[in-house]
């Protein structure tokens, strides 16, 4: 039997199992302290100790407005519960891993071909990182492009799949959509090899492909039992590992791996995907892929990713949640921050609202889509309850504080997760500081990305420049 072997060996085990415990008691201790903070916080901004002096209309007119504040809970409820039951410590991937013997992994990276030097580079360092762990027959790279790529012609492991201009699915589907499903009969993987799927700038390491490979194995061994069907697997994505371009918008998007690490992994833990599901880091059989296909449609197509994963849970497939980490990159402006959020606003309301999914798969998503919808009034009426102060119910006060503390506390978890005191020196604390103190302006930005959507739906795909 063969396997892959960490490079490193675990040493000093009962020393590093007790930091382990104190890692997850300090963890915890936190948890119970922010929750204090935001009860404490609440308080004191209620009436007890602030009490309205307005006229009882106006009083109890601000206070229905002021309900604003609470449509970002359940956002918080949901995640923080993730992190509670699924710690966010970084564990140690399976030191010992079986090849594959009878099925391949293809990486899959799409592209429209406008960003020919960020290809490259991704390839490379995907190859490099292959090589190390993986033998030459057990996996291959494959690029989809829209557009023409001079890659290696002579590389057996590196694939270019060129979409043609005059491709028209079925169904309509459009973009991202279009190329994948393209590339559904362009691909030479067998049903039994599995796909992982890569944006332009991903990366990962040795540790990541040990856990991937630990959960198709598992996968495989499950599906050999009864009539059970493979799971879709996903980890988690965090930026500002590799190169930052903008650290405003890349502390912005820590928020987004607090998300993988609590509401993500918790839906993925229970075998669902109510939330849809990220367009990289998908690690899937080819088979099941192949069944379900990315010929939605064209409304289907702006968060083809999400529809897929609904249309996915609607014919009985199941997800599971891969405990490892891929890499990528923040927008580097705050235009593309915004277009970025715009174009994930509307193609999941599409999504959300789509007649040919089953509601009971959408309902949780519709629910969720209408708060973020309203959410951009809780910090309008913050602003105008700095303005213009009333008195504030305590049955308001406290779940408002702690929304309020547990939102900041999503962004600190992300930034601590995502970065460490020996990657960034000196600016750790500093950007720290710079993490905690930006989350109202980050809220901003969500919010004017919201609002702007709103007045003006994008029906677009569009692509965040991740070439430097």
């Amino acid at each position: 039997m063969n396997f892959i072997t960490a490079p490193t060996r675990l040493e000093r085990q009962p020393r590093a199992t007790t930091r382990a415990r104190r890692s997850l008691v300090s963890y915890y201790l936190a948890l119970v302290v922010v929750t204090v903070i935001g009860i404490t916080y609440g308080l004191i901004f209620s009436e007890i100790f602030m009490p309205g002096d307005k006229a009882p209309w106006i009083e109890t007119t601000m206070t229905i407005l002021k309900i604003a504040w609470l449509f970002p809970l359940p956002y918080a409820l949901v995640n923080v519960y993730g992190l509670a039951r699924y710690p966010a410590i970084p564990r140690r991937p399976p030191l010992q891993v079986n090849l594959p013997t009878d099925f391949r992994i293809f990486f899959r990276i799409v592209t429209r071909g406008h960003n020919p030097r960020l290809i490259a580079e991704t390839v490379a360092d995907a190859r490099a990182t292959l090589e190390q762990i993986l033998p030459p027959e057990t996996w291959r790279i494959e690029v989809v492009s829209d557009s023409y790529l001079d890659l290696d012609a002579d590389d057996d492991q590196v694939a270019l799949i060129l979409v043609p201009e005059d491709y028209a699915p079925e169904n309509g589907a459009r973009f991202k959509a279009r190329a994948l499903h393209y590339t559904l009969t362009a691909s030479s993987a067998d049903p039994q090899d599995w796909i992982v799927h890569l944006d332009e700038e991903t990366r990962f390491d040795g540790a990541t492909i040990r856990s991937m490979l630990a959960f198709i194995h598992e996968e495989r061994a499950r599906t050999r039992v009864g009539d059970a069907l493979p799971h879709i697997g996903q980890g988690v994505i965090v930026y500002g590992r590799c190169q930052v371009k903008n650290w405003f918008t890349t502390l912005a998007d820590s928020v987004r791996a607090a998300d993988d690490l609590g509401r993500f992994r918790w839906q993925f833990s229970q075998g669902k995907a109510w939330f849809g599901l990220h367009g990289s880091f998908i690690v899937i059989n080819n088979q099941i892929e192949q069944f379900i296909g990315f010929d939605h449609g064209p409304d289907a197509s702006i968060t083809e990713d999400s529809y897929f994963a609904l249309s996915a849970q609607s014919l009985g497939f199941g997800f599971d949640f891969i405990d490892a980490v891929m890499y990528e990159k923040s927008p580097f402006s705050v235009r593309d921050f915004v277009k970025q959020r715009q174009r994930w606003f509307a193609g999941m309301w599409l999504v959300a609202l789509s007649h040919n999914l089953p509601v009971k798969e959408r309902w949780l998503l519709l629910f969720f889509m209408l708060m973020w919808t309203l959410s951009w009034l809780c910090p309008v009426m913050l602003v105008v309850n700095v303005i213009f102060p009333t008195g504030t119910p305590v049955w308001l006060g406290i779940p408002s504080g702690i929304s309020a503390i547990y939102t900041v506390w999503l962004y600190v978890v992300g930034f601590l997760f995502t970065f460490s005191r020996q990657q960034l020196g000196w600016r750790y604390f500093p950007l720290l500081i710079a993490q905690v103190a930006c989350v109202p302006l980050f809220g901003f930005l969500e919010s004017a990305a919201v609002i702007t959507s709103v007045l003006k739906p994008t029906r677009g795909f569009y692509i965040v420049q991740k070439e430097a």
